[in-house]
């Protein structure tokens, strides 16, 4: 019986995988499937390794500086350069990226070979078409960022070091109380450290550090005072909200605005650290403490800061938690309370965040009843109320500066608040400091 003949033209030739003389169908590449996987492994591993040899590979260090370099590769951005020499870009900036192409052209070939005793005798015919292939040359210059690793590697050293040497504070021994599911919220924003106020300019009273600093030692002290009759579980102090009135050694707020300061900037921090520390030591004698640090438009940058430098100081208090995320808000939940405090600045819509809440923490909102947002940045009372979230806006200890009574934002009543809230009632008690001279400067 014939053998059925293929409906596929097929020529004898070598196999460029197993090199065997053979014949089999013109449209295979291989004279066998076999072969054919191998040849598809090769072409994948060739894909993932754009660089043909090793020689294409320049790497050229100097001091800080580094270059590298493909030849002949079909690498063409910046990114895949930078993949591929694995460059760690926290340590390096790219200072000038450089590509060339060119286009290389062959003509297909088929060749018709027959091996006789280990030689090859044969042609190779020109099949007519031509191919053209992409060819690029990248380069790139890098400079190392000596600055930022140096800074980085202090910052962490400090850190490491303040840990080592920080001390367990003893155990304060409280009075002996049955739980109450109370929890005091202890909040004075924008005190404004640094701040710079004249009487005789503004026409209603001086400030500096040593007047903001005495405030706020008055006022925590009288709020203390007035919610000793409640018997708490632990207190929530509110740290930042524009304590600082400056964010850098430039005079600068956060946005590069540039105000009237009373005192160096290092001097400055170093005494809002000092009395925020006093503040957390008094508190801890009634409860223990969560600390919650808050950035404010002015201070956002010397903020973090100064919650990592308490970070430091109580790494080993088992009653004090310092909750210092370099986010823009923060929450705390109560029982059926829910808390966020925002310094809001120009960012968002108290109309907003009834929304914002329940879509940045849905579980706490869901498993809350009385939720209250507080805010700062206004320097004046406000409440509000949409959908059942409250929106509190708390007072200033602040004294208007050359601006603010420039542009008419005087008057308004210098005070400070603590509230008590029930893990089943929501808020059931507030305290107000008040400062006792409103009044404007008499000359």
């Amino acid at each position: 019986m014939p053998r059925h003949k293929s409906q596929h033209k097929a020529s004898k030739r070598e196999c460029p995988v197993c090199h065997e003389v053979k014949e089999f169908p013109d449209r295979n590449s291989t004279c066998s499937t076999k072969c054919g996987n191998i040849l598809n492994k090769e072409k994948k591993a060739s894909e993932k390794s754009p660089v043909s040899t090793d020689s294409n590979e320049t790497h050229e260090v100097s001091g800080d500086s580094w270059t590298i370099s493909l030849k002949e590769t079909r690498i063409h951005t910046l990114e895949a350069l930078i993949d591929f020499f694995e460059v760690n870009t926290e340590e390096w900036d790219v200072e000038r990226f450089l590509v060339n192409k060119w286009e290389i052209g062959r003509k297909d070939k088929r060749q018709d070979l027959v091996w006789k005793s280990g030689v090859a005798d044969g042609y190779v015919k020109d099949s007519g078409k031509i191919f053209v292939e992409p060819l690029y040359q990248v380069k790139a210059w890098l400079k190392k960022k000596v600055l930022q690793i140096t800074v980085r590697e202090e910052l962490e050293s400090l850190k490491e070091s303040a840990k080592r040497v920080a001390t367990s504070a003893k155990p304060i021994k409280r009075i002996n109380r049955k739980s109450s599911n109370n929890l005091m919220e202890a909040s004075i924003p924008d005190l404004h450290i640094g701040k710079l106020a004249w009487g005789r300019e503004t026409g209603w009273g001086d400030y500096d550090v040593r007047i903001a600093e005495a405030l706020f030692d008055e006022a925590l002290g009288t709020l203390l005072a007035r919610t000793e009759s409640y018997s708490v579980d632990k207190i929530c102090f509110v740290v930042g909200n524009d304590l600082l009135n400056t964010n850098n050694a430039e005079g600068t707020t956060a946005a590069g605005t540039m105000v009237t300061s009373d005192s160096r900037f290092h001097k400055t921090f170093r005494i809002a650290r000092e009395m925020t520390v006093r503040a957390i030591e008094q508190m801890r004698k009634i409860a223990p403490v969560n600390v919650v640090v808050v950035p404010g438009n002015h201070d956002r940058l010397a903020t973090w800061h100064l919650g990592d430098s308490l970070e430091c100081y109580y790494h080993k208090y088992k009653d004090v938690v310092i909750e210092n995320d370099p986010t823009p808000r923060k929450y705390f939940q109560w029982g059926n309370v829910m808390l966020m405090w925002s310094h809001e600045g120009q960012v968002g819509k108290r109309s907003d965040y009834p929304l914002l809440m329940a879509t940045e923490q849905p579980q706490m909102f869901g498993a809350t009843k009385f939720r209250e947002v507080h805010t700062g940045d206004l320097h004046q009372v406000r409440l509000e109320e949409k959908h059942g979230v409250r929106v509190r806006i708390l007072p200033s200890l602040s004294a208007a500066d050359d601006w603010h009574s420039e542009h008419g934002f005087v008057g308004n009543i210098r005070s400070a608040e603590a509230y008590i809230w029930n893990k089943k009632e929501g808020l059931i008690g507030t305290a107000t400091y008040s400062v006792p001279n409103q009044s404007a400067t008499q000359k």
